[in-house]
């Protein structure tokens, strides 16, 4: 071994080394930096027309989309913290009174006479243990959803002086990522060790994927939240706001997607026997709300990424389940990074 290969095997293995101890440091603010990229990618082509107008002033726009975001996102998530709070605990306070007035038992009764049943009944099971069990679970069930919201707002008040923190943090990194961003990407671009076309289409790639699925994912879990929230106001559904934000974290889910809310709701108000509203409910959100997710979504991910819709259901359900919930947003970046790859493998290697 030379002396030139001995310094570049050090050098490589240095670097490698400063870059994972910089990875550590820099871990505990891992979500605020992935937040803070996501709002600054979303807003970066606001950024970009509003730099323009006034003339590439960077920091001038800059600060101006920043105060916009933090406007468009901390007072209204504040404001929906407390609905979905307020209205977690009246949501207990209703289903308690409804069982405590004996409404639930004279509901399942009615259910229970439906002739369906009663051949399910005479073949399958004993009603009554269901029955007991069917009120205690829609009493712990509420009461667990009022206790869970409470404990968060609980956890948020203990840990207020962390909270702010990360909205701080949150808002410069904006402000930097918005003002600099073009920079840290170009400084990222340059230090890639690739060659130059190889180099250019994997940038463009994770670019394109990221943006569709940022702003498709997002744009069409608020379209299919804010329907759904306005059905469920309309049809009389307790507490819309708490079952509208339900729905919005639902839609990000595969496989359950609006529907995990929805439907509930629907069997809900027809066993109440409100048919009319059961019924509005469940065309509303067959034709409406889940048709939302499999046309909106596909057209504004799949197109972009260029993956099968199939591979981006599986994908971010893993990708869930390996990241958590930056999964959803990591996911799909990670695939569309391998087809890229395996794109130019198979130019640049197979043959």
């Amino acid at each position: 071994m030379t002396r030139d290969q001995l310094i570049s095997i050090f050098f490589i293995g240095l670097l490698i080394f400063v870059v994972w101890e910089i990875f550590r440091i820099f871990a505990p603010f891992f979500e605020p930096l992935f937040w803070a990229a996501i709002l600054s990618f979303a807003f970066y082509p606001v950024y970009e027309r509003i730099r323009k107008s006034l003339r590439n002033h960077d920091s001038t726009a800059a600060l101006i989309v920043t105060a916009l975001v933090f406007l468009c996102v901390v007072p209204p998530l504040a404001f929906l913290v407390a609905n979905i709070t307020a209205q977690a605990i009246d949501l207990y306070q209703a289903v308690s009174d409804y069982i405590r007035s004996g409404r639930l038992e004279k509901t399942i009764d009615y259910v229970r006479s439906l002739s369906l049943i009663q051949r399910i009944e005479a073949n399958l099971f004993q009603w009554e243990p269901l029955k007991e069990n069917m009120t205690a679970w829609f009493l712990n069930s509420s009461k667990a959803i009022a206790n869970f919201a409470v404990s968060q707002v609980g956890t948020i008040t203990k840990n207020i002086f962390f909270v702010i923190l990360n909205i701080l943090i949150i808002t410069f990194l904006v402000f930097v990522f918005l003002k600099d961003g073009a920079k840290i990407y170009q400084f990222i671009y340059d230090i890639a060790p690739l060659e130059k076309a190889t180099k250019k289409s994997i940038f463009h790639q994770i670019n394109e994927t990221f943006s569709a699925v940022i702003r498709g994912q997002l744009t069409t879990s608020l379209i299919q939240a804010a329907t759904a929230g306005v059905l469920f106001w309309l049809c009389g559904i307790p507490a819309p706001i708490f079952f509208a934000a339900a729905t919005f974290i639902t839609t990000l889910i595969p496989v359950i997607g609006a529907a995990g809310i929805w439907v509930p709701l629907a069997i809900y108000l027809l066993v109440i026997q409100s048919y009319v509203k059961g019924i509005i409910l469940t065309v509303f959100g067959v034709l409406v709300i889940s048709l939302i997710d499999n046309i909106v979504k596909p057209a504004l991910i799949g197109e972009k990424t260029k993956l099968p819709y199939f591979l981006l259901f599986f994908g971010i359900l893993g990708g869930m389940k390996l990241y958590g919930f930056t999964g959803i947003f990591l996911a799909p970046v990670v695939l569309s990074l391998f087809f890229a790859l395996i794109k130019i493998y198979q130019e640049k290697y197979a043959n």
